[in-house]
């Protein structure tokens, strides 16, 4: 009974070890090297599909993807000077054309808290707002990683 114990702690330490290296996310989430697609040709055909024709955006490296996929299927990119700009016009597109849906991108961390006052804005308003925040690459949350932070709680 005791060495199973002991078998069963080592196996909880490895597991809980093969974790914190990211390792059990690189088994569960293979990547195809196939595809030539990558995950901001599917945002783009999303918003594309649902009658998305602007996309206000500070650039920003975690969410390039999206703006270049964009660009591509005719989705017009506005880039503005600050997160909460970007918001605000996504906000006033969804006021001005009776409801449809407004849409802003920023990057991960500080853009996407620099957008706090214009999202509370638009849901006062009622607006039908989507912001899309960029984010660290899951391997490195909760390592340091560039602009890493709790984002959705801070939506909650």
């Amino acid at each position: 009974a005791c060495t199973a114990l002991v078998a069963l702690l080592v196996a909880l330490v490895a597991l809980v070890l093969a974790q914190r290296l990211g390792l059990l996310y690189q088994l569960l989430h293979q990547v195809d090297p196939q595809s030539p697609r990558h995950g901001g040709e599917l945002v783009a055909e999303v918003l594309k599909a649902h009658g998305v024709q602007f996309l206000f955006t500070l650039a920003g490296g975690h969410i390039s993807p999206i703006l270049v996929a964009s660009e591509k299927l005719g989705i017009r990119v506005v880039d503005t000077r600050h997160e909460a700009t970007a918001v605000f016009a996504a906000d006033a597109v969804s006021t001005l054309s009776g409801g449809r849906i407004g849409v802003a991108a920023v990057t991960a961390g500080p853009g996407v808290t620099n957008t706090v006052t214009a999202i509370k804005n638009a849901q006062m308003a009622e607006s039908p707002v989507l912001l899309l925040g960029g984010a660290a690459a899951s391997l490195q949350k909760g390592r340091g990683a560039l602009q890493d932070i709790d984002q959705l709680s801070l939506f909650r």
